[in-house]
């Protein structure tokens, strides 16, 4: 198991990568085709077909989850039930969430006031379109989840990357052939459906030797539906702190600050993607252990737990540092022009933010593997509804910085990694212990970052000479992680 999650845990690194380094080329020059402005209307929209996108009710970890343990268990009756009771629920959830969002995207409107009638106009036209993303995108959940049962990761990942380059090739494009937020959400139209049909390629290829059919099971249904409910609402208030943040900034400062609002937190968001993707495969792997009553070696359990948790670190600082020592670049690039001291001190701030609360993923996935999603359930809902409440109140008083300091009340987050290694008897002095070097030496970088040198070959020399002491602590704390690493990709 170890050598198949450091793998798949490579395949989604890889891929993570790549979209992040396209959001990082892609997002100034589209700022720059469209202006900050047009680029908060279509922050709107996409934040809209973000939020509408969780009808998904939790059924795509809920399919990699039963699928995984019908695969372990070599049941064809029990994967008939399966695929039969998630793609159906998800045609039914998807087909209505499409429905709804086209027939009430003209009310949505009058939630955001500042808007003017040409805005409002076309922000109502793109959300009427966005109503087939939403439809092909609920139905992309279900197949990322039979894929990840099927170990499929590398596969997986090649079409999420070739999504993700179309999309944002495709928005450049038609930013500079002068279309604007309705354009751009009939570009993702096209290519949403287009990368649907190729999963469902995928999912076919999978199945076709096994002799599968409709077989509805009122108990398998009721199971799956538990499970995807409570599995939503655990992801719910992740789902909030990172869409409905940018709603209400909208709302109370209008789309000129969304604009560079949304810039500076697409950007430090993708610490927390990014960080998380090396430990996903956890979900998979560990419920096919569950499933087929294997017994764990608790030894080797908590050596998979510190190696996981101390990669997620690894990652999520590591970004942060390199953030912070390039803050004013980073903004300059993406906003373009002069960049106001406001601007800048909001960048660190939301990057320090970002990178201490994703470090939490493995907290996340071990209270899934153990089954509390019910704990994972309060504590996101909890930080989430607190993030939200906070930035409403800090951007009302205090504009942009107190939207972003707002951002602090996610820190909650940090209880799943408290409850999840409670759960296996592992002690927090023993687990910070396993970060408490990476979470002083990220602050050491910061601290750094924040003074003003302004020579650019003297600030890449000491962010290098930072990272390379972090790999060193990586690299004693784990010295079989890169050999491992390199032996499963020969």
């Amino acid at each position: 198991m170890k050598n198949s999650l450091l793998k798949n845990g490579f395949y989604n690194t890889v891929a993570g990568a790549v979209r992040i380094g396209l959001a990082v080329l892609t997002i100034p020059i589209l700022i720059r085709l469209i202006g900050v402005e047009e680029y908060g209307l279509w922050t709107l929209a996409s934040s809209v077909v973000a939020l509408v996108a969780l009808a998904e009710a939790g059924l795509s970890t809920a399919t990699t989850v039963f699928v995984s343990q019908d695969l372990a268990k070599e049941d064809v009756d029990g994967l008939s039930q399966t695929l039969t009771v998630t793609f159906t629920g998800m045609l039914i959830l998807a087909t209505l969430a499409a429905i709804i969002l086209y027939i009430v995207a003209n009310s949505l409107v009058d939630f955001f006031p500042k808007l003017q009638l040409e805005q409002r106009l076309a922000v109502v036209k793109a959300l009427q379109l966005a109503a087939l993303v939403v439809w092909a995108r609920l139905l992309q959940q279900v197949v990322f989840g039979v894929e990840q049962a099927y170990q499929k990761y590398a596969v997986m990942n090649l079409l999420v990357m070739l999504q993700s380059l179309l999309s944002n090739l495709g928005s450049l494009i038609v930013a500079w052939l002068g279309g604007r937020t309705v354009e751009l959400m009939q570009c993702q139209v096209v290519i949403n459906f287009l990368v649907l049909a190729a999963h469902i390629s995928v999912i076919w290829l999978l199945v076709r030797d096994v002799k599968l059919r409709l077989r509805w099971s009122r108990s398998k249904g009721f199971a799956i539906a538990r499970y995807s409910i409570i599995t939503w609402l655990a992801t719910l208030g992740g789902a909030l702190f990172t869409q409905a943040d940018r709603l209400i900034v909208g709302g109370l400062l209008g789309t000129n600050v969304l604009g560079v609002y949304a810039a500076i937190t697409n950007i430090t968001s993708q610490i927390n993607i990014f960080s998380a993707l090396p430990v996903q495969p956890l979900l998979p792997a560990i419920s096919s252990q569950i499933a087929v009553k294997q017994d764990i070696d608790q030894v080797v359990l908590q050596g998979q737990v510190k190696q996981a948790l101390q990669i997620n670190s690894l990652v999520a600082l590591g970004m942060g540092a390199i953030l912070c020592t390039f803050a004013p670049a980073i903004l300059r690039l993406m906003l373009g022009g002069e960049i106001s001291d406001q601007t800048v001190l909001a960048f660190y701030i939301a990057i320090v933010i970002y990178a201490l609360y994703s470090v939490n993923a493995v907290g996340f996935y071990i209270l899934f593997g153990v089954n509390a999603v019910n704990i994972c359930m309060a504590v996101q809902l909890f930080s989430g509804i607190n993030s939200l409440f906070l930035i409403a109140v800090g951007a009302n008083s205090f504009g942009l910085i107190g939207a972003i300091l707002g951002n602090a009340g996610y820190l909650g987050i940090w209880l799943l990694t408290y409850f999840g290694m409670k759960k296996l008897h592992i002690y927090t002095p023993l687990w910070l212990g396993w970060i408490k070097f990476p979470l002083v030496w990220f602050f050491v970088i910061f601290l750094t970052s924040i003074t003003n040198i302004n020579q650019a070959l003297l600030k890449v020399f000491i962010l290098t000479i930072q990272i390379l002491i972090l790999f060193v602590w990586f690299i004693l704390a784990q010295p079989n992680y890169f050999k491992l690493l390199i032996q499963n990709n020969d």
